[in-house]
């Protein structure tokens, strides 16, 4: 589980979608509600990816998220439900040059995951990042400058 959970993080960091579809289940729940994003109750890896993609997968975004201690819990249908904590760092940047940053935000919080072993390995059935806080602008990073709403 623990090399799910680094292979997801370390996937959104290097843009490496391939890697973040082989650490997920063939059905995930996303809830990107304190995100001020959707539920998804049922994705497939191929759609989470999609979103995923349509969030950071911006090559003038770069991102680290750094997971810090976890909580585990087995539950009687066989998952296992994990709260890490979270520090993720975004930057915004003018180009694909990464040379002038135009925006930055950072989240703090917790991620819960849900994990499932599927044919002999853990995989990632559930993602709920929870923000307890940010600083800098982190709604506005997401954001392609295209996108932002004029003030």
């Amino acid at each position: 589980m623990r090399n799910a959970a680094f292979e997801w993080a370390e996937s959104y960091d290097t843009k490496d979608w391939e890697r973040l579809r082989k650490c997920l289940a063939p059905s995930i729940r996303l809830d990107f509600r304190s995100l001020q994003g959707p539920l998804h109750e049922q994705l497939s890896p191929e759609e989470f990816v999609t979103f995923i993609v349509n969030t950071i997968g911006d090559k003038r975004v770069k991102t680290q998220h750094l997971i810090g201690n976890g909580k585990w819990e087995r539950l009687e249908d066989g998952t296992v439900h994990a709260s890490h904590q979270i520090r993720v760092a975004h930057q915004r940047y003018e180009d694909e040059s990464l040379s002038v940053v135009v925006n930055k935000g950072h989240g703090y919080g917790v991620t819960q995951h849900w994990y499932r072993k599927i044919e002999g390995t853990w995989k990632i059935e559930g993602v709920e990042p929870k923000l307890e806080w940010s600083e800098y602008d982190l709604f506005g990073t997401l954001k392609p400058p295209n996108e932002k709403e004029v003030a």
